[in-house]
């Protein structure tokens, strides 16, 4: 009866991990860590990363999944010493060189941080993207010493910039799995709008 009581946000995560039992049989502790890190429950994602990386240190996507979510808690020296270990296993990882550079400018090391925006932008394919880096870096050249406030705001730009360009690609990837993607009349019989 209690069951019944409880919020249905709450049992979200309960059902998605019940969800990946059952259809693999077993979920990895990677797994966990990125779902939970989907989720925004950055101290669940670490410590399942950190469990990942007991079983294999030198995983590069779970010490990715580390500096994220370490990042995300503002334990920005934590985070670059795991992204810092991933980019040295794997110097064209985008997402690792994106939140080293973004830990680094949350350090207030804006050369560093620069260094990898840099780096990342050469890996990235979207333009708006390359974009916001580009602003990003012109503001921070602009102003060698920028403000905690500034600093965060430069951060959020470049990762919504990440976020919208994430889902505008999954979008077109489902949308393009629908066989009538491009005509709607197709599908409503020809029905007038």
């Amino acid at each position: 009866m209690e069951m019944l009581r409880t919020p249905r946000r709450r049992l979200y995560p309960l059902l998605l991990a019940a969800l990946v039992v059952a259809i693999g049989g077993c979920a990895t502790a990677y797994d966990l860590g990125q779902a939970a890190l989907q989720q925004g429950r950055y101290a669940d994602a670490a410590g399942s990363f950190q469990t990942a990386l007991t079983e294999d240190p030198n995983r590069t996507a779970a010490l990715v999944g580390l500096g994220i979510a370490r990042y995300a808690q503002g334990a920005y020296d934590d985070a670059v010493a795991s992204l810092g270990q991933a980019v040295r296993q794997d110097p064209k990882h985008r997402e690792a060189q994106l939140y080293l550079g973004l830990s680094y400018l949350g350090q207030g090391d804006e050369g560093a941080a620069a260094e990898h925006l840099r780096t990342f932008r050469k890996l990235t394919q979207s333009a708006r993207v390359v974009s916001q880096v580009d602003n990003a870096l012109e503001l921070m050249r602009a102003e060698p010493s920028l403000s905690r406030e500034s600093r965060r705001f430069v951060a959020s730009s470049i990762e919504s910039a990440v976020k919208a360009e994430q889902d505008l690609q999954e979008a077109r990837w489902v949308y393009g799995q629908w066989p009538y993607y491009t005509d709607p009349s197709s599908y409503l019989w020809g029905l007038a709008w």
